[in-house]
């Protein structure tokens, strides 16, 4: 993946040489209907640089105790 300096095609793929509006993984997927034969993860963290999943500072729970609305959760996807 490669970000390019063309405004109407921003992303660019190098290992297949073609410019996308959109991120060249679901360019292809779209397309071929298949996953990008390019795509590869990244390396996994070690286990000793994990964040811990304390609040930090006085974290307020009144999203999960404000009698006056249900709180909706949304994902987006783009």
């Amino acid at each position: 993946m490669a970000v390019t300096w063309d405004v109407r095609m921003p992303y660019g793929c190098k290992l297949m040489g073609f410019r996308s509006k959109v991120v060249p993984s679901l360019e292809v997927l779209r397309t071929d209907g298949r996953f990008c034969g390019g795509f590869s993860p990244k390396p996994a963290k070690p286990q000793a640089q994990k964040a811990s999943k304390k609040p930090v500072g006085n974290s307020s729970q009144r999203r999960e105790t404000d009698p006056r609305r249900p709180v909706y959760h949304i994902n987006l996807i783009t």
